[in-house]
């Protein structure tokens, strides 16, 4: 029964991490629209993209490539209803094994794992080239057109498992 209990948590592992990399491709996939809209200081498109993270990128090939990484393959990877976010299923690659419970040796263990993407920030104000945000840690001014100014996502996103 150890053997199938490690393999289980090898496969839930393997799904935790493909969800949340579908998750994470996601919300990366608005970065480009996300600071044009910083730089024009558009809050409507700004409004738009905290309230979905929905970007064009391929959610489903990044889980695959961690599932990959953890030894699993990705046999589902859907959409989920709500905020942003993906579930995942995999199936390990290898099986539970020789075991005291016959029949157990040609079984592979599978998981399924939800990660969304959530906003940290709301949009306050803009007075071109700030913009103003409230975050989960307190205020955030943005502006764009600051030397060595880098956009990070992570500000304005959360990314993580969910039930």
């Amino acid at each position: 029964m150890g053997q199938a209990s490690v393999a289980r948590n090898g496969a839930q592992t393997a799904a935790d991490a493909a969800a949340l990399a579908a998750a994470r491709e996601q919300r990366d996939e608005v970065h480009d629209a996300f600071l044009a809209a910083l730089l024009s200081g558009n809050l409507d498109v700004l409004g738009q993209l905290l309230a979905a993270a929905n970007g064009p990128g391929s959610p489903c090939a990044v889980a695959g490539d961690y599932a990959a990484d953890n030894r699993a393959d990705v046999v589902s990877c859907v959409p989920v209803a709500g905020p942003p976010g993906w579930t995942v299923g995999v199936r390990m690659l290898g099986t539970v094994g020789p075991s005291v419970v016959k029949g157990s040796d040609s079984i592979h263990a599978t998981a399924h794992a939800t990660a969304v993407v959530e906003p940290r920030c709301t949009l306050d104000d803009a007075k071109k080239p700030v913009v103003d945000f409230t975050c989960d840690n307190g205020p955030l001014d943005i502006d764009p057109t600051q030397t060595g100014f880098v956009l990070d996502l992570s500000d304005f996103y959360t990314v993580h498992l969910s039930d």
